[in-house]
């Protein structure tokens, strides 16, 4: 689960008020109607009145969170809190159309061309072969981004891995620490196929064969639609793509691992066709979630209430989410206060681990568009606390879609596939209690790692220094161990 993004949906409260605009046309004849008139006259003040208080309700919620993230302050080191002043400086630099994906020659200007290089582009410039393909699901076109084989040359080999990222994230996760500790390309030096999808609603994958970016129905979607039709059919093309004899296994990151846990339970079938699936942070239970995000789950847990709110059916719509960020940490004040350390208020706190040098890189490709629904649907999830269920649409809704009041569980019994899952005692998204609570409920075949690092994060899966030595070579290991009993 990313994180950025909740300074634009807190920050945009304040920054834009909201203003009530209901016409009310009446037609008065005579006399007669004058009461009538009047009667609908009160209505509206009294509809107003309730709009108003609702909106003034979540403006007070909203600065409860503020207020909690001010005291937090004080438990963040100086140090990070100094460097994250001086990264606002470069920020505003960066490009502010976030839908757009900058050229090599606009690349080439920089100090440091991968902030602003699409991942193809990054990856070619680190000396990588790399290869784009399309897959169609439910008319999105979903762009995946390969790396076929290692930098070296040689054949395509028939190990073959898929890399899902997270919430709010895309395939750049995979590659912007660097050839040197990025997963994406120490698999691919291994002997590995690499396939790193983009989920629907993302910058790369925000193309549809019949629906405009711009209509809620692009937008009406969940992580479970993924699960079910998207990650199937990606699965399906590659599989195709690269024919007899191929050994698939799914490694996913956060909202990727929900993704690949609902997917099993949906669609069964999976279960044979994958070798194998590595969890890194798992998100299914969120009763035990430390982040402060757990408080604001019961202010976002309604689509329609977002939608209306935020005027938009996209989590973020048209501007970048840096520059939402860079303009909300110039406000003074609780908004400053909040930004400085997002990261580690969120996800736990490691500066030693974070490379600071990176962080412009790791800014600028953060937060690349979704849906309400699905932020909403993460939303659901912690406020029903022990449960892995889809998405509630209400009671009276919830019976003509499922034929039941609540909605259906994901049955975690029909999971058959060999699994890895790997968690971090400061993960504060990814809680021990949650991920012991998983493993419980999986396969006895499952197997199960603690990150060695007591302050390991959420985000050092794919940003810490010491990556390799922590992580990677334990799924190195645990990925040969799959591959040598084949």
């Amino acid at each position: 689960m990313n994180v950025f993004i909740l300074v634009v949906f807190f920050g945009s409260a304040l920054a834009f008020p909201f203003e009530i605009n209901v016409n009310w046309p009446f037609i008065v004849a005579d006399e007669q109607t004058n009461n009538m008139e009047a009667f609908f006259k009160d209505q509206k003040i009294q509809a107003e009145k309730a709009f108003t208080s609702s909106i003034e309700e979540a403006r007070r919620m909203k600065n409860s969170v503020f207020n909690y993230f001010e005291l937090k302050q004080r438990e963040i080191s100086d140090d990070f809190y100094d460097y994250v002043e001086s990264v606002k400086e470069s920020g505003r630099k960066f490009s502010d159309s976030w839908s757009f994906l900058p050229s090599e020659e606009a690349g080439d200007r920089m100090e440091n061309p991968d902030m602003v290089l699409s991942v193809p582009s990054i990856i070619i410039r680190n000396g990588y072969p790399c290869e784009t393909h399309i897959v169609m699901s439910q008319g999105y076109l979903l762009n995946i981004h390969r790396i076929p084989r290692s930098k070296n040359g040689g054949g395509i080999p028939k190990k073959t891995v898929i890399l899902h990222h997270g919430l709010f994230a895309s395939s750049a996760d995979w590659i912007l620490n660097g050839p040197e500790k990025s997963l994406a390309y120490i698999l691919a030096d291994a002997g590995y196929d690499v396939w790193m999808p983009n989920i629907r609603g993302n910058k790369y994958s925000r193309e549809h064969a019949w629906l405009k970016t711009n209509s809620k129905s692009f937008w009406n979607f969940s992580w479970h639609d993924v699960a079910v039709y998207d990650v199937p059919a990606i699965i399906d093309y590659i599989l195709k793509e690269k024919g007899e004899g191929t050994k698939l296994t799914y490694i996913g990151h956060s909202m990727g691992t929900t993704i690949l846990f609902a997917m099993l339970t949906m669609r069964p079938e999976y279960n044979d066709i994958l070798t194998a699936g590595f969890a890194l942070a798992p998100v299914v239970f969120l009763s035990d979630i430390k982040s402060p995000i757990k408080s604001l789950s019961t202010v976002a847990s309604n689509v329609a209430q977002m939608e209306m709110l935020y005027g938009s059916y996209e989590f973020i719509p048209k501007n970048s989410v840096l520059g939402k960020m860079t303009q909300s940490c110039d406000v003074d004040g609780r908004d400053a206060a909040v930004c400085k350390n997002l990261l580690f208020y969120i996800c736990g706190y490691n500066e030693k681990q974070f490379n600071k040098t990176l962080l412009p890189i790791f800014l600028s490709h953060i937060g690349t568009g979704t849906s309400w629904k699905t932020a909403v649907h993460f939303a659901q999830e912690v406020v029903v606390g022990g449960k892995f269920q889809q998405f509630d649409y209400g009671t009276d809704l919830n019976l003509r879609v499922y034929g039941s009041k609540a909605p259906p569980q994901y049955d975690l019994d029909k999971i058959k596939l060999p699994l890895t899952l790997f968690w971090a005692e400061n993960d504060l998204l990814s809680s021990e209690a949650d991920v012991k609570e998983l493993y419980k409920r999986l396969p006895p075949t499952t197997q199960i790692y603690k990150i060695s690092d007591p302050d390991f994060n959420h985000l050092d899966y794919l940003w810490a220094i010491d990556a390799p030595t922590l992580l990677t070579d334990k799924i190195l290991f645990y990925l040969e161990q799959v591959y040598s009993t084949l």
